[in-house]
């Protein structure tokens, strides 16, 4: 009975760290499902961002002309305001 506990709780916790897993060589387009609204960027594209559509599916779209997508405020901004960021978090930035 205790084992199944232990097994349930490392299967909950692998199923919660596998959400949060950044992988830096993809192009950071999300799973949608149950996230309609849900903004994130594309990793590769400043002038794109992902947005969750309600039917569960991202769709890349572009920001106006002029602009980049910010991460951090998950809006496009003017190119004078925009920086890039590292597409996974680093242990610095996660602490």
């Amino acid at each position: 009975m205790n084992a199944a506990i232990v097994l349930l709780f490392v299967a909950l916790f692998v199923a919660i760290n596998a959400e949060f897993t950044c992988n830096p060589d993809g192009d950071g387009e999300p799973d949608c499902l149950g996230r309609s609204g849900q903004v994130t960027r594309d990793f590769w594209d400043p002038t794109h961002y992902w947005i969750c559509s309600p039917s569960g599916k991202p769709d890349l779209t572009a920001c106006p002309d002029q602009k980049g997508f910010d991460p951090k405020t998950g809006t496009c901004v003017d190119w004078s305001d925009w920086q890039w960021y590292p597409p996974c978090p680093t242990d610095s930035e996660s602490t």
